[in-house]
């Protein structure tokens, strides 16, 4: 093809020549000129062009050449830093943290904006304890990457461990900022605020985990939740003296869910903190018949018999035994009570009317016991007191939690074990329960 080229320009060149003979005169300089053939022009302007093309292209190549020469020497660089992180990160996930960093620290060397190796830089002094060394690392990978929610929350996990709450709610403030509806660090807040009881920010957090995408189910755990955050809200303004306050919102509580046994409960101490002794009373009347709950009617007996009132509470124990007779726990309850204002004939009668089939607790036969003692009837006494030792540790009625089984001797609006409010009850079944495990052990 190049010969083909150079023929056809030869051949036009050889056509020029044989046309034009003659000469021009060519200046150089002012009166300086030249006779010069016209084909010779022709020619000089030609070689000119290439020559100025070639030199034009000599350029470009060259150009193009330190540039390629340049890509390449940044991907073997690149490639050397991907295989030195790698390498880091298998020594990170392996456990072997010093390595790990070195590795990392490689990384920074020859790149110091490369996010990941710094964040990994911060993960490894956190793991080891560094914590002010772990936030400086997250901090300059900060400066790199502002607007990046994995450097965000690791540095508000660094405030975290070590308390330091305004700093931590600060940085999660600064992710919601980027994904205002991250349920997950809606959560986060909402942790921190439960850690410091900072009621009112918690309802409104959780205000905002409800308006999220959820389930049937989640959607009213998440309610319950509100509803024990508002629980806690009230009884804190009780303690600090706002009582009026305090009531309204847990009226509003019973209203939104009249089984909220905790807020009839706070309630009655409000009013009691108040010196408000009727309204007490009448609200615990009000929670009993809602809900049957017999630690609102232990409450009860304890007010009743405060006042000098027994036969007060002994009514309503009756009246409640005649709509529902077949209630052992109500029996056993009323025979406690009757114990309790040592009227021992009716805690006889009242405990040999339980079948011991179906309720068979040391306390019955303590109360037995205690019963035939003050008659004088030793053996009997000594009987049931043998049938209450059968079990190595004396069982009473504990409050248990309906949600995780927890027991324990004194009342709390919110189980300290799995942290559900309104789950303790006084339920004598769980404490024969009890005494089953413990007698099969």
């Amino acid at each position: 093809m190049t010969k083909l080229v150079i023929i056809i320009f030869l051949a036009v060149l050889g056509v020029l020549a044989y046309f034009n003979q003659g000469t021009v005169d060519l200046t150089i300089w002012k009166d300086i000129s030249h006779s010069i053939p016209v084909i010779a022009l022709i020619l000089g302007a030609t070689g000119v062009s290439i020559i100025f093309m070639l030199i034009i292209y000599s350029i470009r190549d060259a150009r193009r050449y330190f540039d390629h020469w340049q890509i390449q020497r940044q991907q073997k660089k690149e490639l050397k830093i991907q295989e030195t992180y790698a390498k880091g990160l298998e020594a990170f996930y392996a456990s072997r943290h010093k390595e790990a960093a070195e590795l990392f620290k490689q990384v920074t060397e020859s790149n110091p904006t490369h996010v990941n190796a710094l964040l990994r830089l911060g993960d490894t002094s956190y793991i080891e304890g560094e914590h002010e060394e772990a936030k400086d690392f997250y901090l300059k990978a900060r400066e790199v990457k502002p607007r990046s929610i994995e450097v965000l929350l690791s540095l508000a996990n660094v405030a975290e461990s070590e308390h330091k709450w305004p700093e931590a709610l600060k940085y999660l403030d600064s992710i919601l900022e980027i994904d205002d509806e991250n349920s997950r660090i809606l959560v986060r807040k909402r942790e921190i605020y439960e850690t410091n009881r900072n009621w009112n920010e918690l309802i409104e957090i959780q205000t905002k985990i409800l308006k999220g995408k959820l389930s049937p189910e989640e959607e009213e755990a998440e309610n319950r939740r509100l509803t024990g955050y508002k629980y806690e809200l009230a009884c804190q303004g009780i303690e600090d003296g706002d009582g009026d306050k305090a009531i309204k919102s847990l009226k509003a509580i019973m209203k939104s869910d009249e089984n909220f046994t905790s807020a009839y409960l706070a309630l009655a101490d409000a009013y009691m903190k108040g010196g408000n002794t009727s309204d007490a009373k009448n609200i615990l009347l009000k929670g009993y018949e809602t809900t049957e709950s017999m630690v609102i009617l232990a409450r009860l007996e304890d007010f009743y018999i405060a006042e000098g009132e027994p036969g007060s509470i002994i009514d309503i124990y009756q009246k409640s035994l005649q709509k529902n007779p077949k209630n052992v726990k109500l029996r056993f309850f009323l025979a406690k009570l009757y114990y309790r204002l040592e009227m021992i004939d009716h805690v006889s009668e009242t405990v040999n009317a339980i079948d011991p089939a179906v309720l068979d607790i040391p306390g019955m036969h303590t109360l037995l016991g205690t019963v035939y003692e003050r008659r004088s009837e030793k053996e009997k006494a000594i009987d049931e007191y043998k049938k209450a030792l059968r079990i190595d540790k004396p069982i009473v009625v504990p409050y248990t939690c309906s949600e995780c089984d927890f027991e324990s001797t004194e009342w709390s609006g919110r189980c300290p074990e799995c942290d559900n409010w309104n789950s303790f009850i006084l339920d004598i079944n769980d404490a024969r329960e009890t005494q089953k495990r413990q007698s099969s052990s």
